[in-house]
């Protein structure tokens, strides 16, 4: 796994399986004392005293603490991993505390504490009378990180970074597991005196969620996971992912009219170029999100790590059917995917470990998560093992990953399954579950996103029938995790119920997100757009250039963006929660087609839907004027409304928005 395969989990938080190993051991029974009332908590454990100096919490008023505990539990001169939590009070100290709700971030690798404004966002209105604690994993953002620096930075052969990782960890290399994890989770509630709590995870957060409802549901009141995947999977190659992203482009392209009334399904046009590129591979030149243009080369590889980042990516869901279709046109426009495929191309390293720790990311996943190969054989004899699965595949299931080749698709950028090839035999596997596991019957709810192929519908329904007491929901229209800066406010309204009432109550709002509007065609022209009319098809191209430069904002590191065809932008605003929606920006001569330049400013508030702009348009192929856009983002089957003078004639019209 290197540059774009590295993006994919540094970008997505990659979420996959698990592998088969020893348990841990019995879950402790029962603690001593009884829950006083509903809460699940003693009621005289509301006063935590900080075990860090005064200062060194972020935020004033927030308990930060830290815990030692043993690397490994059965070995003390394995040394200790020093554990970091933050602990939230409860505004309202008047009436009796109701609980703590725990939050666990995914990756794995990624740090809890550090997600903490997505996670306080999401809970605020029950914080008035619980608790918020967010404990970093062992190995992650507070938590002794785990920095091996040729990993953590993407230099060189990935496999050799991380086998140099596994033996930087030497004998502490299978002592970083989801169960291990979980144990520690434990230690800190026992050191808060917290007896229950509801316990929400997104992604990996999912996978450590269900292996702690395993070992100790006596410590839960309720469980909630978000973007779930099996804990008790067992399939190394993830076909439901190959399933998921079918699907998912499949009913974007139907919900989408200017899509559905094309010819032909979606995934048959995908194959169609995927049998373009084995022949002819593109070459261009194309700019990221940030403007910043390099050679960019698509092939089949390029394109399974295109429909694979469409479960974090909307834009992708948004332009890839009509990139597909001007790339299989006659006249070859092939600008639009040569951007897309730079834009998911990610050349940096994986950033500050405390944010994020690729270390850790290997350390769990080679040890958690199963495998095309025994991971107890020598790292010498993996490769034959690894080949012999592949060739296995390819003539009992060729075409288990369609429209791609077996070997296409393990090969691609996404193809993370040689990655632990080279790491260490482990001393002792511990399963994230026993092999003989009982699901608990604690009230569950399990949500997923119906375009989410990272952690497929398919995998979250399986996780919700191990667990007697769950309730499933899925959430149209959305891509991975469904609750966090939720906007639309459906799936986290659901979520903070649950916690309220132990019950997910009237979930129709999750049918009504509304759908994802994909882009009508590309051209490099405006007349080759085929709209009628040079004043209609003039505001309809502004609007559709105001909504190009919106959609590159999903993807940008910085605050500064190129047009299509020439021109920038400029952005601010738009944190990706509910105290800061509204984003803005500034279009300096933007140009989504060559003779069409629009200049001005857009703003879009992601609480109400709104978006405006004020443009104005000039260029070869418009007349020069002034326009006022409009639409609701949120609205399904939005229109939009364009008011003003194009070569001083009064323009007002409607159409359906970008």
């Amino acid at each position: 796994m290197i540059a774009a395969q590295v993006a994919t989990v540094l970008t997505l938080g990659l979420s996959l399986g698990v592998s088969l190993g020893l348990p841990l051991g019995p879950s402790p029974g029962p603690l001593a004392g009884s829950p006083t009332g509903t809460t699940g908590e003693r009621p005289d454990r509301d006063r935590i005293v900080s075990a860090e100096q005064p200062g060194t919490c972020h935020d004033p008023g927030v308990s930060c603490g830290h815990l030692r505990v043993p690397l490994d539990r059965r070995d003390a001169s394995a040394g200790t991993v020093r554990l970091h939590y933050e602990l939230y009070p409860r505004s309202d100290r008047s009436r009796p505390l109701l609980g703590t709700i725990v939050a666990v971030e995914g990756g794995p690798g990624y740090s809890t504490t550090g997600s903490r404004t997505y996670y306080r966002d999401l809970f605020e209105p029950l914080l008035d009378r619980r608790r918020l604690l967010l404990v970093d994993n062992r190995g992650t953002g507070r938590s002794e990180p785990i920095d091996c620096p040729q990993l953590q930075a993407y230099r060189g052969n990935y496999i050799t970074a991380v086998a140099r990782c596994g033996r930087q960890l030497g004998s502490a290399s299978d002592l970083y597991g989801t169960a291990f994890a979980a144990r520690d989770l434990v230690a800190v509630l026992d050191r808060l005196g917290i007896e229950r709590v509801d316990l929400y995870g997104d992604s990996y957060g999912t996978f450590f969620s269900q292996a702690f409802a395993v070992r100790f549901p006596e410590r839960l009141r309720t469980l909630i996971l978000d973007a779930a995947y099996f804990v008790g999977g067992a399939d190394p190659w993830y076909s439901d992912t190959n399933r998921a992203l079918r699907h998912a482009f499949e009913a974007a392209c139907r919900r989408s009219p200017p899509c559905a009334r094309r010819d032909g399904p979606a995934m048959r046009r995908v194959a169609r170029l995927a049998a373009l590129l084995r022949r002819h591979p593109l070459h261009g030149r194309a700019p990221d999100a940030d403007g910043v243009v390099r050679r960019v080369t698509v092939r089949t590889g390029t394109l399974v790590n295109l429909l694979t980042a469409a479960a974090t990516t909307p834009t992708l869901y948004r332009e890839l059917d009509a990139a597909t279709r001007a790339v299989l046109r006659t006249d070859g426009y092939e600008r639009p995917l040569l951007r897309l495929a730079r834009e998911s191309t990610y050349t940096g390293g994986a950033g500050p470990v405390r944010w994020f720790s690729e270390g850790l990311y290997v350390a769990a996943a080679c040890n958690d998560y199963p495998q095309p190969y025994d991971m107890t054989a020598p790292p010498a004899a993996r490769p034959e093992q690894y080949a012999r699965s592949v060739r296995r595949l390819q003539r009992l299931t060729p075409w288990l990953f369609a429209p791609f080749g077996v070997r296409e698709w393990v090969s691609s950028p996404y193809g993370y399954y040689e990655d632990c090839i080279r790491w260490p035999v482990p001393s002792r596997w511990v399963h994230p579950v026993p092999a003989d596991s009982v699901y608990p019957g604690v009230p569950t709810l399990v949500l997923a996103g119906d375009l989410d192929s990272l952690t497929s519908p398919e995998g979250a329904r399986t996780t919700a029938r191990a667990f007697p007491n769950s309730t499933f929901v899925r959430v149209a229209n959305t891509t991975h995790v469904t609750a966090l800066v939720d906007f639309d406010q459906c799936a986290s309204v659901i979520v903070r119920r649950f916690v309220r009432t132990r019950a997910a109550g009237d979930t129709s709002c999750a049918r009504d997100y509304h759908e994802n509007r994909l882009v009508d065609r590309f051209a490099p022209t405006a007349r080759g757009l085929g709209w009628s009319g040079p004043r209609r098809r003039t505001t309809r191209v502004a609007a559709a250039t105001v909504a190009d430069v919106m959609a590159r904002w999903w993807s940008m590191y910085g605050y500064h963006g190129v047009g299509l065809q020439g021109g920038s932008f400029s952005t601010r605003g738009g944190a990706f929660t509910a105290r800061r929606p509204v984003v803005r920006w500034s279009l300096d001569r933007v140009r989504w087609v060559r003779d069409v330049a629009v200049s001005g400013t857009a703003q879009w508030d992601r609480r109400s839907g709104e978006v405006r702009a004020v443009v104005t348009v000039r260029g070869s192929g418009t007349q020069a004027g002034r326009l006022v856009l409009g639409w609701n983002d949120q609205d399904r089957h939005a229109r939009a409304t364009a008011s003003g003078r194009i070569g001083g004639v009064r323009v007002d019209a409607r159409f359906r928005a970008p």
